[in-house]
């Protein structure tokens, strides 16, 4: 019971955020601008009901439907509120009440926001990506002034090269650089297959992950990216020169790092 009670008030505050997130998501635009205002219905610009914006409710409360012009809502409404709630649940539940849960909290709402962006409108707005960067260069830094160990970072031990990553700073340096040259070769090679944007999202997971768990997120955010590529192409719903968005991929496999990153990199090398 002391552990089901507050991983369901984590649930409810994560359903309650996940309806800012997808508000916040909703206002940016095509050209990854960001306009600020009220929830309103893409068609006929009416203004959503006060019991119609209540969080996960408000979509059934509606029946799923704009009530001035009848046309459906999006059901990403519902679906990034419970995602959002079960993932604060998942992260209290792997974390506790501790510095790193906050942190996270933070980290997965960044995430969930490029996720949402990048598989609407094929953008990852530099408006969230840039200070993000910014936030995990500087939550880096200030980890390491403090000698603060987070729960997910891997340590070398030892004094030969290696033990300069104990340096938390230089080695989430280290995972956004590498990450975001990896991407960039990607995007010199594939000649347009991604973009600049999924560059910087793989430059802030490395900031985010630090090093070696970068490589965990974008193994796991690849290997998601060509399951889910093979099925469309197999079931016909999507045609082979059809563009699909990475970046969702790459947030997924930037939470999959931060909750289990170092158990998947100890069973790698465990096979090997």
């Amino acid at each position: 019971m002391a552990t089901i009670f507050p991983a369901v008030v984590f649930l409810l505050l994560g359903i309650v955020w996940g309806a800012l997130l997808n508000w916040f998501a909703g206002s940016v635009n095509e050209e990854g601008g960001l306009l600020l205002k009220a929830p309103a219905c893409p068609k006929c610009g009416a203004k959503r009901k006060g019991k119609h914006l209540l969080p996960l409710l408000g979509f059934f409360i509606a029946r799923g439907r704009c009530a001035q012009c009848n046309e459906p809502v999006s059901a990403r409404t519902p679906i990034v509120e419970f995602v959002s709630g079960a993932l604060f649940a998942a992260l209290y539940l792997r974390y506790g009440i501790t510095w790193e849960l906050l942190i996270l909290l933070v980290y997965a709402s960044l995430l969930i926001v490029l996720f949402i962006t990048d598989y609407e409108h094929f953008i990852l707005p530099n408006v969230v990506t840039y200070p993000g960067m910014a936030l995990a260069a500087a939550v880096a830094l200030l980890v390491t002034l403090l000698h603060y160990r987070l729960a997910w970072s891997i340590f070398f031990a030892g004094q030969d090269f290696m033990a300069i990553f104990n340096n938390y700073f230089l080695c989430a340096t280290a995972g956004g650089v590498a990450a975001a040259l990896l991407l960039f070769l990607v995007v010199v090679i594939s000649r347009g297959g991604m973009g600049m944007g999924d560059v910087k999202l793989a430059g802030l997971l490395g900031l985010m992950t630090g090093f070696p768990l970068v490589f965990v997120a974008l193994f796991i955010g690849i290997l998601a990216g060509g399951i889910v590529a093979a099925a469309l192409l197999i079931s016909g719903r999507k045609k082979r020169k059809e563009m699909l968005p990475f970046g969702p991929f790459l947030c997924i496999g930037g939470l999959v790092a931060l909750l289990w990153g170092r158990q998947i990199l100890a069973w790698y090398l465990g096979l090997i």
